[in-house]
């Protein structure tokens, strides 16, 4: 078993923090107008935004949270602590550069295409580092639990993205570089985001939910055929569709065309069986009362569910480009960061617990995680992230720049009223003035556990 000392990340509060400031800095160039609604859909400083939420917030925010729950996962130690904090300090530095690259792009030629490239590198080495780190407890544990197989895939996933984001970079910045066969790739950017969005953030994302929803809702963990299903079929959709995809660039034709459709059934089918075993692992909770977090978190699974609908309608009805940032607002604002963010309000507590009344369990009175945090202060917060999430998908829509900006400055409202709490919980506020329970290991399990 791994002990106390080897459970708790040094870094993953590191990363959670610098996720959320790369996340508070995203919304900021959209409500500034620079970057899309107002910006170009394709221009620089949207292209920094997206890449600041996909690498700054969301990668960024896996990676801290799976430094932390793979090695209870596998039971089985990361490889060096040493390794995350080197990953993070090369992916938040190649994050600047990207972002400066993306910026100067088209104004500064040689400046930008060394930003992208040196920028794309870095981050590159850090996931590196980061992927070294988690592999090891992974491919030592057998059998490997549901969860942890959704994170096998997820970082797969992400060495494809970071391979074809380093193709597009080099093919951009310094085409003599970039093998011949390797140039038709950039015409591939729309594969590029399936891989990351989807293969890498979405997946993961499954499998983490997986282990905190039952874990905290007392729910049982084993998912059966549906886990399984969710799990065969989100892998084999994504890895078909972006395998179709990018052979398509090279051998166009009917048969890679109906790989992709396949491809997207399958991706189709995963998600609505995981929808419904969420809906199904709500209902076996032993927990009668649920807690703030996994209330909100409703939100990003209707998001997911609304993003998965569109989806179905876009391709079948063959619609144009513009009707695309809808479902990716849903995607990332609504999804993935809906959950991120719901899911940091129980995490962070959790983590500073154990971090300050572990190490004392029985030689005292403690509190208990539910002490850490005030639902009452957090409920609102939540409510007008998803509503400024909703809004925000409206105005998308309606091609109504206004309205966008409008819902991303609630949701920019909502996140620094969660940053709040979440330091709030880190720094025991709540947790002094609550009545305590009996410190014993035995008590405070029961009252942890409790129904």
């Amino acid at each position: 078993m791994v002990g106390l000392s080897n459970r708790l990340s040094r870094w993953t509060l590191a990363m959670f923090a610098c996720a959320l400031i790369n996340f508070l800095l995203a919304q900021a160039l959209i409500v500034a107008g620079i970057a899309w609604p107002v910006g170009a859909l394709t221009g620089g400083a949207t292209l920094a935004a997206v890449h600041l939420v996909t690498i700054g917030w969301l990668s960024v925010l896996i990676l801290g949270a799976l430094f932390q729950f793979v090695p209870v996962i596998t039971t089985r130690p990361l490889l060096d602590q040493r390794l995350s904090g080197t990953a993070l300090v090369l992916i938040e530095a190649g994050l600047v550069g990207m972002v400066a690259g993306f910026f100067t792009l088209g104004v500064w030629g040689t400046a930008s295409a060394v930003c992208l490239t040196v920028g794309g590198s870095a981050v590159a080495v850090g996931a590196i580092f980061a992927i070294v780190n988690l592999v090891s407890p992974l491919l030592h544990t057998h059998p490997l639990p549901l969860p942890g197989r959704f994170v096998r895939a997820g970082l797969f996933f992400l060495v494809v993205t970071m391979f074809l984001g380093l193709v597009f970079a080099l093919t951009l910045s310094v085409p003599a570089l970039c093998p011949p066969p390797l140039v038709r790739l950039i015409d591939g950017v729309g594969y590029h985001a399936l891989a990351g969005i989807g293969g890498w953030l979405t997946l993961t994302a499954m499998g983490v939910s997986y282990k905190l929803l039952p874990m905290f809702m007392l729910a049982p963990e084993a998912r059966g055929r549906w886990g399984e299903t969710t799990f065969k079929m989100g892998v084999a959709g994504f890895g078909i569709a972006v395998g179709a995809g990018l052979l398509g660039l090279w051998l166009p034709g009917p048969a890679v065309r109906f790989g992709g459709r396949v491809g997207w059934l399958f991706i189709g089918m995963s998600i609505t069986v995981y929808l419904v075993d969420l809906v199904r692992l709500y209902r076996a909770r032993r927990r009668p009362q649920i807690e703030i977090h996994n209330r909100a978190a409703a939100g990003a699974f209707i998001s997911l569910a609304l993003a998965l609908v569109a989806t179905v309608l876009f391709v079948v009805a063959g619609q144009p480009a513009r009707d695309v940032p809808p479902i990716i607002l849903l995607i990332l604002f609504g999804w993935l960061s809906g959950l991120g963010l719901t899911q940091l309000y129980k995490v962070i507590p959790f983590l500073s617990w154990l971090t300050r009344f572990g190490p004392v369990v029985g030689r005292g009175k403690i509190p208990r995680v539910q002490d850490m945090v005030r639902e009452s202060r957090a409920a609102p917060w939540f409510w007008l992230y998803f509503g400024g999430v909703a809004l925000s998908v409206v105005g998308a829509t309606t091609e109504a720049s206004v309205v966008v900006r409008t819902g991303v400055a609630l949701s920019m409202v909502a996140t620094s009223g969660l940053c709040v709490e979440y330091w709030r919980a880190w720094r025991g506020t709540y947790a002094l003035p609550t009545p305590m329970v009996p410190s014993s290991t035995s008590a405070i399990l029961k009252e942890e556990l409790k129904p």
